[in-house]
Protein backbone atom coordinates (compact mmCIF):
# COMPACT_ATOMS: atom_id res chain seq x y z
CA UNK A 1 0.00 0.00 0.00
CA UNK A 2 1.50 3.01 -1.02
CA UNK A 3 2.53 5.75 1.97
CA UNK A 4 0.08 8.66 1.16
CA UNK A 5 -3.04 5.84 1.21
CA UNK A 6 -1.82 4.51 4.61
CA UNK A 7 -1.77 8.29 6.00
CA UNK A 8 -5.30 8.97 4.33
CA UNK A 9 -6.67 6.01 6.00
CA UNK A 10 -4.94 6.45 9.39
CA UNK A 11 -7.92 7.34 11.19
CA UNK A 12 -9.59 3.89 10.11
CA UNK A 13 -6.75 2.40 12.98
CA UNK A 14 -9.90 3.35 15.63
CA UNK A 15 -11.33 -0.31 14.39
CA UNK A 16 -8.27 -1.66 15.13
CA UNK A 17 -8.36 -0.96 18.95
CA UNK A 18 -9.01 -3.53 21.03
CA UNK A 19 -9.19 -4.75 24.82
CA UNK A 20 -8.90 -7.68 26.67
CA UNK A 21 -13.12 -8.50 26.94
CA UNK A 22 -14.10 -11.01 24.83
CA UNK A 23 -16.33 -9.90 21.60
CA UNK A 24 -19.46 -9.78 23.33
CA UNK A 25 -18.16 -7.18 25.85
CA UNK A 26 -16.22 -5.21 23.25
CA UNK A 27 -16.80 -2.21 21.20
CA UNK A 28 -17.82 -4.69 18.59
CA UNK A 29 -21.13 -4.79 19.60
CA UNK A 30 -21.67 -1.34 18.19
CA UNK A 31 -19.36 -1.28 15.59
CA UNK A 32 -20.90 -4.51 13.74
CA UNK A 33 -23.39 -6.05 15.47
CA UNK A 34 -26.13 -3.66 16.54
CA UNK A 35 -25.77 -2.24 13.11
CA UNK A 36 -25.80 -5.62 11.02
CA UNK A 37 -28.94 -6.21 12.87
CA UNK A 38 -30.70 -2.99 11.61
CA UNK A 39 -29.33 -2.96 8.67
CA UNK A 40 -30.75 -6.67 7.89
CA UNK A 41 -33.79 -6.90 9.54
CA UNK A 42 -34.73 -3.35 7.71
CA UNK A 43 -33.34 -4.90 4.47
CA UNK A 44 -35.63 -8.18 4.44
CA UNK A 45 -38.74 -5.94 5.07
CA UNK A 46 -37.55 -3.83 1.98
CA UNK A 47 -36.81 -7.40 0.21
CA UNK A 48 -40.28 -8.51 1.09
CA UNK A 49 -42.85 -6.19 1.54
CA UNK A 50 -41.83 -3.47 -1.05
CA UNK A 51 -44.66 -1.55 -1.66
CA UNK A 52 -44.54 -1.24 2.03
CA UNK A 53 -42.12 1.97 0.52
CA UNK A 54 -42.52 4.78 -1.66
CA UNK A 55 -41.02 3.60 -5.12
CA UNK A 56 -37.96 6.62 -4.91
CA UNK A 57 -37.33 5.76 -0.90
CA UNK A 58 -33.46 5.14 -2.01
CA UNK A 59 -32.90 8.65 -3.20
CA UNK A 60 -34.73 9.97 -0.83
CA UNK A 61 -33.26 8.21 1.74
CA UNK A 62 -29.90 8.52 0.96
CA UNK A 63 -30.25 12.61 0.47
CA UNK A 64 -31.54 12.63 3.70
CA UNK A 65 -28.71 10.69 5.28
CA UNK A 66 -26.19 13.22 3.06
CA UNK A 67 -28.29 16.64 4.95
CA UNK A 68 -27.71 14.39 8.20
CA UNK A 69 -24.01 14.25 7.67
CA UNK A 70 -23.56 17.52 6.97
CA UNK A 71 -24.75 18.44 9.87
CA UNK A 72 -23.16 16.13 11.93
CA UNK A 73 -19.69 15.92 10.88
CA UNK A 74 -18.53 19.59 12.05
CA UNK A 75 -20.13 18.53 15.46
CA UNK A 76 -17.32 15.47 15.46
CA UNK A 77 -14.66 17.68 14.25
CA UNK A 78 -15.32 20.07 17.11
CA UNK A 79 -15.40 17.11 19.39
CA UNK A 80 -12.07 15.48 18.08
CA UNK A 81 -10.93 19.47 18.52
CA UNK A 82 -11.65 19.95 21.88
CA UNK A 83 -10.76 16.81 23.21
CA UNK A 84 -7.10 17.03 21.93
CA UNK A 85 -6.56 20.43 23.39
CA UNK A 86 -8.60 19.50 26.53
CA UNK A 87 -6.77 20.48 29.48
CA UNK A 88 -7.10 17.74 31.95
CA UNK A 89 -4.71 14.89 33.51
CA UNK A 90 -7.35 12.97 33.48
CA UNK A 91 -6.99 13.05 29.68
CA UNK A 92 -3.87 10.76 29.63
CA UNK A 93 -4.26 8.52 32.02
CA UNK A 94 -4.73 4.92 30.76
CA UNK A 95 -8.29 4.08 30.56
CA UNK A 96 -10.19 2.84 33.46
CA UNK A 97 -11.77 -0.34 33.38
CA UNK A 98 -10.12 -1.80 29.96
CA UNK A 99 -6.70 -1.92 29.00
CA UNK A 100 -7.23 -0.65 24.96
CA UNK A 101 -4.55 -1.38 22.32
CA UNK A 102 -3.84 -1.08 19.14
CA UNK A 103 -0.76 -2.25 16.93
CA UNK A 104 1.96 0.30 15.61
CA UNK A 105 5.11 0.25 14.22
CA UNK A 106 8.92 0.58 15.67
CA UNK A 107 10.98 2.63 13.81
CA UNK A 108 13.70 1.46 16.07
CA UNK A 109 13.63 -2.48 16.17
CA UNK A 110 11.39 -2.83 12.77
CA UNK A 111 8.51 -4.60 13.96
CA UNK A 112 5.30 -4.18 15.36
CA UNK A 113 4.23 -4.15 18.82
CA UNK A 114 1.19 -3.26 20.81
CA UNK A 115 0.47 0.45 22.69
CA UNK A 116 -2.02 1.12 25.50
CA UNK A 117 -4.48 4.02 25.07
CA UNK A 118 -4.94 6.96 27.43
CA UNK A 119 -8.36 8.73 27.49
CA UNK A 120 -7.33 11.29 24.93
CA UNK A 121 -6.06 8.68 22.56
CA UNK A 122 -8.83 6.51 22.49
CA UNK A 123 -11.59 9.38 22.12
CA UNK A 124 -9.38 10.88 19.49
CA UNK A 125 -9.45 7.94 17.52
CA UNK A 126 -12.90 7.59 17.93
CA UNK A 127 -14.06 11.03 17.12
CA UNK A 128 -11.62 11.17 14.19
CA UNK A 129 -13.19 7.69 12.79
CA UNK A 130 -16.41 9.03 12.65
CA UNK A 131 -15.14 12.12 11.20
CA UNK A 132 -13.48 10.20 8.37
CA UNK A 133 -16.72 7.79 7.42
CA UNK A 134 -18.65 10.98 7.51
CA UNK A 135 -15.98 12.65 4.93
CA UNK A 136 -16.20 9.36 2.80
CA UNK A 137 -19.88 9.11 2.64
CA UNK A 138 -20.71 12.59 1.87
CA UNK A 139 -17.86 12.44 -1.23
CA UNK A 140 -19.08 9.15 -2.30
CA UNK A 141 -22.75 10.37 -2.22
CA UNK A 142 -21.14 13.64 -4.14
CA UNK A 143 -19.68 11.45 -7.10
CA UNK A 144 -22.79 9.13 -7.39
CA UNK A 145 -25.19 11.32 -7.36
CA UNK A 146 -24.61 12.85 -10.60
CA UNK A 147 -24.36 9.04 -12.48
CA UNK A 148 -27.34 7.62 -14.54
CA UNK A 149 -26.73 4.31 -12.07
CA UNK A 150 -29.86 2.49 -14.14
CA UNK A 151 -28.26 3.34 -17.47
CA UNK A 152 -24.68 1.86 -15.99
CA UNK A 153 -26.28 -1.08 -14.08
CA UNK A 154 -28.65 -2.48 -16.72
CA UNK A 155 -30.32 -5.45 -15.27
CA UNK A 156 -28.74 -5.63 -12.04
CA UNK A 157 -30.19 -2.05 -11.27
CA UNK A 158 -33.18 -3.92 -9.19
CA UNK A 159 -30.35 -6.29 -6.78
CA UNK A 160 -28.19 -2.85 -6.61
CA UNK A 161 -30.79 -0.95 -5.13
CA UNK A 162 -31.26 -3.65 -2.30
CA UNK A 163 -27.80 -3.73 -1.83
CA UNK A 164 -27.72 0.30 -1.47
CA UNK A 165 -30.40 -0.20 0.91
CA UNK A 166 -28.78 -2.74 3.08
CA UNK A 167 -25.26 -0.57 3.01
CA UNK A 168 -27.35 3.08 3.83
CA UNK A 169 -29.14 1.01 6.47
CA UNK A 170 -26.23 -0.11 7.57
CA UNK A 171 -24.30 3.36 7.67
CA UNK A 172 -26.45 4.86 9.72
CA UNK A 173 -26.92 2.00 12.25
CA UNK A 174 -23.12 2.12 12.55
CA UNK A 175 -22.74 6.17 12.63
CA UNK A 176 -25.58 6.49 14.66
CA UNK A 177 -24.51 3.96 17.86
CA UNK A 178 -20.77 5.15 17.40
CA UNK A 179 -22.31 8.22 17.96
CA UNK A 180 -24.20 7.68 20.71
CA UNK A 181 -21.17 5.58 22.19
CA UNK A 182 -18.95 8.23 21.62
CA UNK A 183 -20.95 11.13 23.93
CA UNK A 184 -21.75 8.56 26.98
CA UNK A 185 -18.40 7.37 26.76
CA UNK A 186 -16.53 10.61 26.62
CA UNK A 187 -19.47 12.12 29.29
CA UNK A 188 -18.69 8.90 31.72
CA UNK A 189 -15.36 8.90 31.47
CA UNK A 190 -14.03 12.23 31.63
CA UNK A 191 -16.53 13.20 34.29
CA UNK A 192 -15.47 9.31 36.46
CA UNK A 193 -19.76 8.60 36.68
CA UNK A 194 -18.90 5.03 37.04
CA UNK A 195 -16.27 5.52 39.55
CA UNK A 196 -16.93 4.98 43.37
Amino acid sequence: MPWWLWELLRSFKFLSASGQEGFWRSKRIYELVIPLVISASSAVVYVKWPSFFQTDLLSKFSASLFQFMVFVVPFHLAALAAIATFARSNMDKPLRGADVSIRVWDNADSQYFYKSLTLRQYTCLLFGYLCSIGLTFIVIFVLLSGLNLEWLLGDWVGRAKQLAFFLLMFFLAHYATLTVYAITFLFDKVNGIDEK
